[in-house]
């Protein structure tokens, strides 16, 4: 049984994008981020972990904890920037796994903690931190105080993990396609889908269903299909990605390589187009 997922290649290629295929930003609840006020200052909610802090908005200053709020830490010297400018201080530095706002995670990051107490006393309410220009800058935010809102850039997106979700996703379709299952794998391709192979070009379910059909369902189940990733990338609703494969029947053997691309359109995965070249093709019987 071949690893869930990899048959996916087979049928998935570099595809310039067509209008609609890239989904809209994230809603506005993910990138925009409501300003509360402690008296006059503005203050955002994040998590730290999966504990909810408050920190204090400062742009003209670097990101600071509060002391009284962390536990931890080694003491060394720290320089410590704001609208006075830069200033050495000895201060606990306080190693934070992961801070989350919005649509961001920021990972293994390690702050300064001092005693930030006087400001949640001036203003009337707890303060765990100050978020400063260093971290706003890494998500891109835009401070809009007229709206009462933080918007945050894009949260980048990890190539791996989206190719490892669409292979989850689309974990079935190897089954199917070793299988020949028609009906079953008609629904992994999307009804725009292209296929380029050696011999022709193939569009729409109809069309790329037939040729699988007379080239290899025939073969079903004695299919063997490899396959190594080159690259992978992200565009929107749309993961490309090159690849090395491989793929036996009882008639023939192809090895070559091959680009890919799919996208998800209501919550799912399908093969959008793909392009494969063959460098070795032996005893291949006719359709």
């Amino acid at each position: 049984m071949l690893k869930a997922g990899r048959i996916i290649a087979l049928f998935c290629a570099i595809y310039a994008l067509v209008p609609g295929a890239v989904r809209a930003q994230d809603s506005h609840s993910a990138n925009e981020i409501p300003i509360e006020r402690c008296d006059h200052l503005p203050v955002v909610r994040a998590h730290i972990g999966k504990t909810e802090v408050r920190f204090l908005l400062d742009t003209g200053a670097t990101t600071v904890l509060n002391l009284k709020s962390f536990a931890g830490g080694q003491n060394r010297e720290i320089h410590v920037t704001s609208w006075t400018g830069t200033t050495a201080t000895s201060a606990r530095e306080v190693s934070v796994s992961e801070l989350s706002i919005g649509n961001h995670h920021l990972r293994d990051l390690k702050l300064p903690a001092i005693d930030l107490s006087p400001i949640g006393n001036a203003c009337g309410g707890p303060i765990d931190g100050i978020l400063g220009v260093d971290l706003l800058d890494k998500m891109e935010a835009t401070i809009d105080l007229k709206r009462q809102v933080a918007s945050l850039g894009a949260a980048p997106v990890d190539p791996k993990a989206a190719y490892d979700e669409m292979e989850k996703s689309m974990g079935h379709c190897t089954a199917d396609f070793e299988q020949g299952k028609a009906e079953e794998f008609e629904q992994c391709l999307d009804p725009e889908i292209v296929f380029y192979t050696p011999d022709g070009e193939y569009r729409g379910r109809k069309q790329v269903l037939e040729y699988i059909q007379n080239h290899y369902f025939k073969f079903a189940p004695n299919l063997h299909y490899s396959m190594q990733v080159q690259d992978v990338q992200v565009f929107g609703n749309a993961l490309w990605y090159s690849y090395e494969y491989q793929l036996d029947t009882p008639k023939a053997h192809k090895v070559g390589h091959g680009m890919a691309m799919c996208r998800e359109t209501e919550g799912h995965w399908r093969i959008l187009n793909l392009h494969n070249s063959v460098s070795v093709r032996a005893g291949e019987a006719n359709p």
